[in-house]
C-alpha cells in the first residue's frame, strides 16, 4: 500500500539526514560530535521537554512526571557531589541502579495511577536494581548507556521502525536500512578519511564528551577505555572510529527531532513559550562557545532530564512495537 506523498518525503529526508550525518562524522568526527552536542542538543532538550509536557509526558496526569523531575535531579546532582571522589563499587551500584529503577519506575506510572501501588513497587525496585547493578558488570555498563547511546541511538531507532510499520513505504524501509548500516561505515571507512581534531576541539572534548568516547571504548574488544587520556582520545585509532560512530548518533538523532514538523507543531507554540525557548537556546549555545567545560556542566541537568521525562514515552513505545510485532495492533504513542 502506497504512502501518503508527505510521508515519503519526510522518509527521503531523513534518509538524506543519516547519510549527511554518517559523511560529516566520517570527516570531522569530533567537531561534528560538539557542535551538534552544543548547537542543537539544547534546542532539542527545549522542545522536547514542551512538546512532551503538552501531552502529559505520556503519563495518566501530567504532575505524575514530578516524581521523574525529582528523582533525576537527586540522581544528578549526586553524581556530579562525588563526581571528583573515588568511586566505590558500592557507590557505583547505587548510581546505576538509582538510574535503572528511575526507568522502571516510569514503567510502573505508565502503567497504573494508583500512587499506593507505585509506591510499592520503587521499594522493591531501588534495591534490586541496585543488587543487579553491583553484582552483574554487564548490568551496570548498561547503566550508562541509557542515558547517552541507548536513548540517542537504539530509542531513535525504535522511534523510527515504529512509524516504519504504521506507515509501510519503500523510503522508510530505506531509511531504516541507512540507520543500521551507517555506523559500519563510519567504523570501516579508512582513518585517513578523517581530519585530525582541531585545537578548539581537543580542547572542548576533554572533560565533557570524552567520558561517553571512555564508557564506550571500554567495551570496545582492544579498545583501552579508561586507559587512555584525553590528548590519546584524539589519535588512538579505535577512539576516532568511536567519536564517529558518537557524532553520526548524536548529530542525527537531533536532526531526527527537528525534521518531525507535523509531530512537534512549531506552528502550536504559543508566541511567549516560543519566545522562551529561542532564548533559552542562544544563551545556551552562547554559554559552550564561551567555554564548553561550563555549558557542558550548565545543561548536563536539562540534557539528563529530557532523557528521564522521555522514560514514559520510551515504554509505551516498547509496547506499540511489540504488538506490532507479535500482536497485529498498537496505540499510536511514538514520536
Amino acid at each position: 500500500m502506497a504512502a501518503p506523498a508527505g510521508r515519503l518525503n519526510l522518509d527521503r529526508l531523513n534518509l538524506a539526514l543519516i547519510l549527511g550525518s554518517a559523511l560529516l562524522a566520517v570527516r570531522w568526527p569530533f567537531e561534528t560530535l560538539l557542535l551538534a552536542y552544543a548547537v542543537l542538543g539544547p534546542l532539542h532538550y527545549l522542545t522536547e521537554i514542551s512538546w512532551l509536557h503538552d501531552r502529559r509526558y505520556f503519563l495518566p496526569r501530567r504532575h505524575d512526571a514530578w516524581p521523574l523531575v525529582l528523582g533525576g535531579t537527586a540522581l544528578i546532582l549526586a553524581v556530579a557531589t562525588v563526581a571528583a571522589a573515588r568511586k566505590t563499587p558500592l557507590r557505583l551500584a547505587l548510581e546505576h541502579g538509582a538510574l535503572f529503577a528511575l526507568f522502571g519506575f516510569a514503567l510502573v506510572m505508565v502503567l497504573t495511577p494508583r500512587w499506593r501501588t507505585r509506591l510499592l513497587a520503587l521499594l522493591v525496585l531501588v534495591p534490586v536494581c541496585a543488587l543487579l547493578t553491583h553484582a552483574d558488570g554487564f548490568a551496570a555498563s548498561l547503566a550508562g548507556y541509557l542515558p547517552t547511546v541507548l536513548h540517542v541511538y537504539v530509542f531513535t531507532g525504535l522511534f523510527m521502525l515504529v512509524g516504519t510499520l504504521r506507515r509501510p513505504s519503500r523510503d522508510g524501509r530505506a531509511a531504516m536500512a541507512a540507520y543500521v548500516l551507517c555506523p559500519l561505515l563510519c567504523w570501516w571507512a579508512p582513518l585517513a578519511w578523517s581530519a585530525p581534531a582541531s585545537a578548539w576541539a581537543g580542547q572542548a572534548f576533554v572533560g565533557t564528551l570524552s567520558s561517553i568516547s571512555r564508557l564506550v571504548l571500554g567495551d570496545v574488544p582492544g579498545g583501552a577505555g579508561h586507559a587512555l587520556d584525553g590528548p590519546a582520545l584524539l589519535t588512538d585509532p579505535t577512539a576516532v572510529l568511536v567519536a564517529r560512530v558518537l557524532a553520526l548518533a548524536y548529530l542525527y538523532h537531533y536532526l531526527n527531532w527537528f525534521s518531525k514538523v507535523e509531530v512537534i507543531g512549531w506552528a502550536r507554540i504559543s508566541p511567549l513559550r516560543g519566545a522562551l525557548i529561542g532564548a533559552a537556546w542562544i544563551g545556551a549555545s552562547a554559554l559552550y562557545f564561551r567555554d564548553y567545560l561550563l555549558g557542558f556542566t550548565v545543561l548536563l541537568l536539562l540534557s539528563f532530564l529530557h532523557v528521564v521525562l522521555e522514560f514514559p514515552l520510551n515504554h509505551r513505545t516498547f509496547r506499540e512495537l511489540g504488538e506490532r510485532l507479535f500482536g497485529g495492533g498498537g496505540s499510536r504513542s511514538a514520536g
